[in-house]
């Protein structure tokens, strides 16, 4: 059972950490603060590193090439990469990188959590629907196109075992719910490696954060605020060595007749998902947990979300839209708690 999120002063005081923290930051000891930015995935990334002696040369280049190679992995924009090589290979069985193997394993395991509606296989209805790499379509696909993409994913007719990847040829994978995820994780165990202990790292909207900013408190994390117009800050949530990602259905969209089609497509029935759940936020230790568990949350709705967050014991925040184009506000319990346990300290 999920409760309304009602603790409003703990909200004001984390808003206030969001807007003034990074500013009240900078005013510190600048050596001791690190901070690195680039591009990647189609968008970019920040890291904060606080207190430790780092080579931040050294340190950004390692970034970069990490980044670059788990696009070389990862990326459907890029036509040498292995998950292109394998959506365009004719052969059913192909060997595949550990890394590969291992998203896919994580993958598996949110798309038996979420009952299929996670599915890395799911490409050729983003494609068909307009969010893939060759970018808008014109208007809502015929169903008959629609059958005849549904017909090439599946996640149950993927086979891995010992290296080797088994797969229908026509079947196109899309690891974009969960690479950014995952790049998050492996950026920080990087950083881990370099022996800092304090750290924040985003990539695109998707965060991991440990230890504490340079005031001493725990890294706040802003949550969008649903609206497709403006961007706007709706709420923050305090991260104690964990990882946020957040999914919703008001950044990519497109409006066909006068209705919203979202780029949550739900795997199981071809269509993009409509429902008044707008918002999904997922608190995990795993970045890549993250990602995967709010896309496929942001695809089952409200009710079916919240019984696998409870049945889980999974952190949760969660924004519903409702018939006055207002908002509402839940959390999970274990959302709830954890929280309550960081405004004691």
């Amino acid at each position: 059972m999920f409760s309304f999120f009602n603790s409003i002063n703990w909200l004001r005081k984390l808003i206030l950490f969001g807007f003034f923290s990074l500013l009240i930051a900078c005013q510190g000891n600048k050596k001791d603060l690190v901070s690195l930015q680039g591009s990647t995935m189609g968008t970019t990334y920040s890291i904060k590193v606080v207190g430790s002696v780092i080579e931040t040369q050294n340190l950004q280049y390692e970034i970069d090439q990490r980044l670059s190679d788990i696009n070389a992995i990862f990326s459907t924009y890029i036509a040498s990469s292995e998950v292109s090589r394998i959506n365009q290979s004719a052969d059913r069985r192909l060997f595949v990188s550990e890394q590969f193997e291992f998203l896919i394993h994580l993958s598996r395991e949110v798309y038996d959590l979420s009952a299929g509606a996670f599915d890395v296989t799911v490409g050729p209805l983003v494609n068909l629907w307009g969010f893939g790499p060759n970018g808008p379509s014109n208007g809502v696909p015929d169903l008959k196109d629609i059958q005849s993409a549904m017909s090439r994913t599946g996640f149950h007719r993927l086979h891995l075992a010992d290296g080797e990847l088994e797969r229908p040829v026509s079947m196109y994978l899309d690891f974009s719910a969960i690479a950014k995820g995952y790049a998050v994780d492996e950026i920080a165990g990087l950083i881990e490696a370099s022996g800092a202990d304090s750290y924040l790292v985003e990539i695109g909207g998707e965060v991991k954060a440990k230890g504490r900013n340079l005031r001493g408190k725990y890294w706040v994390i802003g949550v969008e605020a649903p609206d497709r117009k403006v961007r706007l800050l709706h709420s923050t949530l305090p991260l104690a060595d964990l990882a946020l990602a957040t999914s919703g259905d008001y950044r990519n969209y497109f409006e066909h007749q006068g209705q919203i089609f979202s780029h949550s497509i739900d795997p199981r029935i071809g269509w993009p998902v409509k429902h008044t759940l707008s918002s999904v936020t997922v608190l995990h230790e795993s970045a890549a947990m993250a990602d995967a568990l709010a896309t496929a949350f942001s695809v089952l709705g409200l009710e079916a979300a919240l019984d696998i967050a409870e049945e889980e014991n999974l952190m949760v925040f969660a924004i519903i839209r409702d018939e006055n184009n207002g908002y509402e506000e839940l959390s999970s319990r274990a959302l709830s708690r954890y929280l309550e346990v960081l405004e004691k300290q």
